[in-house]
């Protein structure tokens, strides 16, 4: 019945997608959004916020087809510099670069390129037909989650720290606090009181997180490379003769995507997840089930993998969330309601039965995205890999300017590029003193989630810590997710008694 439902959904919105003018647009989209994906800092929402405006014009189809493919190729478009120069693009690309980065130091940038693009094509393209099937049922699962299913998923994603915290388990500890902390920095949003903010009106809002991630990530690898530069370590030639992995390779690969897919489905469909916890968690995941966990963070493709088809089915998700609670799953797709309202269409439940063919639309537009996607993702590949082979003496430069910039641009101001630099001085410490720094931004990016919703628990039951407990106790779904967390922290110690070596997947680089 589903199957049948989906079929004349699709009929319906086919006609509309395979209007030339709409392919074409969504090609246009596709492409402009890898080329600012691909800009340090300039992230999805960004992008498509800047074209809203641009489809008034539009028929509605039209719009949303543009946007989707910004979209998208946003999400793909940030691997490329978090591969090539362990520079994410966008927060959502954070973790790539940990197994990207490592192969283009061995010469291997065009295979990983290879490797992101097929696994976001395959991820985006099984996300957006497993959701043109399944939305009202993933949509109503994600819609009851409440603030204790939320604090129940961010202490599960805090559990990663323990499989990227490199050799050093207290280092990784140290690295995940350091990163919580930053997290309270700003406005309290339960109380409404600042902290931390020493009285500058920048810091009120937050240490922003994609001038932390420019800066700990790529900032610092920047000043290591000057250094290594200045001792006269050459630059490792990229092997270019082939770009599109081997059959073989992706018979390898095939269910580390099958799994990240469902992965970035289910955590899209959460509202407020995003893409950047989508591949916190799917990499994590890849970790614990991989036969080799030790090899992870050392350059291996599932790594790449895993975070690359999580983030494309998480825009699917996402979107689901959107089209089918009128509840946007990220940022983008707050961003996406507000250009359907423009058009004079509501996001929502009443959208499948008031206009179904949009909404076979908005999945089938999905899908030639990714089509876009990866016939401009390997056409470029080589192109983009040969940027590493550029002397550093111009490639430093002319990246630490795109950084610089791109910081400036997301709220107009110079003290989020001096955050970046400092932030950048903070990752060369933690280089040299080997703290893994993965384990920061994971803190960073789920602190605040945990505390908000513990906080808001709380509140609901009146500050009453024993009714906030029986709470958490009485939601089958939260014991359930702790539950995983205690087996996953507990997964190190058996796997040392049973004599399997325990995941070690984050190595700084020398």
């Amino acid at each position: 019945m589903l199957l049948a439902a989906a079929g004349s959904l699709y009929t319906d919105g086919l006609s509309l997608v395979l209007n030339p003018l709409t392919i074409l647009l969504i090609a246009a989209g596709t492409l402009l959004g890898i080329m600012f994906g691909a800009m340090p800092g300039l992230t999805a929402n960004m992008g498509v916020a800047l074209l809203v405006p641009v489809t008034y014009s539009m028929s509605v189809t039209q719009a949303i087809a543009l946007l989707i493919g910004i979209y998208l190729g946003a999400l793909y478009g940030g691997g490329i510099p978090s591969i090539l120069m362990n520079l994410p693009g966008t927060p959502a690309d954070m973790m790539t670069g940990i197994d990207g980065y490592p192969m283009t130091k061995r010469g291997e940038g065009g295979k990983a390129l290879g490797v992101s693009t097929t696994s976001s094509f395959l991820g985006g393209i099984g996300g957006a037909l497993v959701l043109a099937v399944m939305a009202p049922v993933i949509a109503s699962v994600a819609g009851s989650f409440r603030s204790q299913e939320y604090f129940a998923i961010a202490l599960l994603g805090l559990t990663v720290i323990s499989y990227i915290a490199g050799k050093s388990l207290i280092k990784g500890l140290a690295s995940g606090l350091l990163g919580l902390f930053i997290g309270t920095i700003g406005i309290d949003l339960v109380s409404g009181y600042p902290r931390f903010t020493f009285g500058q009106a920048d810091l009120l809002s937050g240490a922003e997180f994609v001038a932390v991630v420019i800066g700990v990530f790529g900032v610092a690898e920047l000043l290591e490379q000057v250094g290594k530069a200045r001792h006269g370590k050459a630059v490792i030639p990229q092997k270019l003769d082939r770009v599109l992995p081997s059959w073989s390779l992706l018979n390898r690969l095939k269910w580390v995507i099958v799994r990240s897919s469902v992965t970035g489905v289910v955590v899209g469909a959460v509202p407020g997840a995003g893409a950047t916890i989508a591949g916190v968690v799917s990499y994590g995941q890849q970790t614990r089930l991989s036969k080799h966990p030790e090899r992870m963070g050392t350059g291996e493709p599932e790594g790449v993998a895993a975070c690359e088809a999580s983030n494309n089915a998480c825009a699917g998700g996402a979107m689901t969330t959107m089209l089918s609670l009128g509840i946007p799953g990220d940022s983008v797709t707050a961003i996406l309601i507000g250009a359907l309202t423009l058009h004079g269409v509501t996001a929502g439940p009443l959208l499948f039965e008031e206009d179904p063919s949009l909404v076979s639309a908005i999945f089938l537009s999905l899908v030639v995205a990714n089509v876009f996607l990866l016939v401009f993702g390997l056409a470029a590949a080589k192109r983009f890999a040969q940027v590493v082979n550029l002397p550093r003496h111009i490639l430093i430069p002319v990246v630490i300017v795109l950084a610089v910039v791109g910081t400036y641009a997301l709220r107009a101001t110079s003290f989020n590029v001096f955050m970046m630099l400092a932030f950048g001085v903070l990752g060369l410490v933690m280089v040299a003193f080997r703290v893994p720094k993965a384990p920061l931004v994971l803190g960073l990016i789920l602190g605040p989630l945990m505390e908000t919703n513990l906080r808001r628990s709380l509140t609901l039951n009146d500050g009453d810590l024993g009714a906030t407990v029986q709470s958490f106790a009485s939601s089958p779904l939260c014991l359930a997710i702790f539950a995983i967390a205690v087996l996953l922290l507990a997964a190190p110690a058996l796997q040392r008694a049973t004599g399997r070596r325990p995941a070690v997947v984050y190595k700084e680089e020398e």
